[in-house]
């Protein structure tokens, strides 16, 4: 990976528009990074070269020869998840992830997993499918964990472990999860985290025993790619299920975590995901995260009093922020149609929210705006008068 200059403070005033000029041109207007942003040219480049590669002298042999590439980007990704290195598996995405996880941890048939009403709800059918028991946490009237309440519940009643979703995918919701780590820890109950929609947009190193991401949305990574990181005192406790050939194939100075990974995988997508990772080391994750719950304001102020829609409130913990927006329909519109509309006749695009993204709490569709960084004042001028002619 070749060093690029670092943006100047001028570039950043210009609403990062460095940012946008590291990536092919977009055709639309491009406010989904919540499903999947943007790779820049040199992500790309990075992905494709490996697959030139492996069709150049074999797939094994251009594996071997990125190993060095594959563990910069694994030391690197650990540290933004807040694990060892030894600790990050590459897995193919958050769903993955989770799967492995619920496999090799030791939980028994009808153990209580605790969640917020918040919960992503393919995550609620894993665990259901799992054979355990699911419990809600008491939340404040914004959806946040009621800290004090999960302490009650840890000293009187605890679950096998506590499962939080950081950010939440259908609404500006970021939980207070290094605090609640915190509590978990002291129970002796641990915290596994979803920070799919969390990793590249909020700080996602909080002390949780279990963490895991996608490279697609927030890091503008490839698709097809995820990581799994699980604390140190936990390694020797995991429960992995593998062939000896598998095991026979582990790297020395690896711990068992790596058994979760493919042993056939997307290595092109790996070598990209590092320098999706490298790029925001680069740019300051800090400021990135900064930059992203300022975006958030800025799209909820531009769209609040729209005719027709109602913006959905922001709820974070105190110092953080949310890219993600999210708007009602007053007016009966679908929010299916809406997005369709939004792409097809605006070249605008969104997401629409079904409710079976978080069933335990969602009542009615919603349309979600996710921009990253580089969104401008013009975007989102485009974005209001686009919703105003659906209304």
């Amino acid at each position: 990976m070749t060093p690029r200059r670092c943006p100047t403070a001028a570039a950043e005033h210009d609403h990062w528009r460095w940012w946008r000029e590291q990536r092919p041109p977009a055709e639309r207007v491009h406010l989904d990074s919540a499903a999947a942003g943007r790779s820049s040219a040199a992500t790309l480049r990075a992905t494709a070269r490996h697959a030139e590669r492996e069709a150049a002298t074999g797939g094994y042999v251009a594996q071997a020869e990125a190993v060095p590439v594959l563990e910069e980007g694994r030391a690197a990704l650990a540290a933004l998840l807040g694990v060892p290195a030894a600790g990050l598996a590459f897995v193919e995405n958050a769903h993955t992830a989770l799967d492995a996880l619920l496999g090799a941890w030791p939980l028994a048939d009808g153990d209580a997993v605790a969640v917020v009403p918040s919960e992503w709800g393919p995550n609620l059918h894993a665990f259901a499918h799992r054979g355990l028991r699911l419990t809600e946490l008491a939340v404040h009237g914004d959806g946040l964990l009621d800290l004090a309440e999960l302490e009650r519940a840890l000293a009187s009643d605890p679950p096998a472990l506590v499962h939080l979703t950081q950010v939440a995918s259908h609404r500006p919701l970021v939980q207070p999860v290094t605090q609640a780590a915190a509590l978990c820890r002291a129970a002796g109950v641990p915290l596994w985290v979803d920070a799919a929609q969390a990793v590249g947009h909020v700080d996602t190193a909080t002390g949780a025993d279990a963490v895991y991401g996608t490279s697609r949305k927030w890091l503008t990574g490839p698709r097809g790619v995820g990581m799994l990181g699980v604390a140190e005192h936990w390694w020797d406790r995991l429960q992995i299920s593998t062939s000896d050939l598998h095991r026979a194939n582990q790297p020395a100075g690896t711990s068992q975590v790596w058994l979760l990974e493919s042993g056939e995988a997307h290595i092109a997508g790996r070598v990209g995901l590092g320098n999706a990772v490298y790029e925001l080391a680069e740019a300051g994750q800090e400021r990135v995260w900064q930059r992203l719950a300022e975006v958030g304001r800025q799209t909820r102020e531009a769209l609040d009093g729209l005719p027709g829609w109602a913006v959905v409130a922001e709820a974070v913990p105190v110092g953080t922020g949310c890219a993600t927006t999210a708007l009602r329909a007053r007016n009966g519109q679908g929010i299916g149609t809406a997005r369709a509309r939004l792409l097809h006749e605006h070249g605008i695009v969104t997401s629409g929210c079904a409710i079976g993204r978080a069933p335990r709490e969602m009542t009615e569709p919603l349309l979600r705006v996710s921009p990253h960084v580089d969104c401008t004042p013009d975007d989102l001028t485009l974005l209001r008068k686009a919703l105003l002619a659906l209304s």
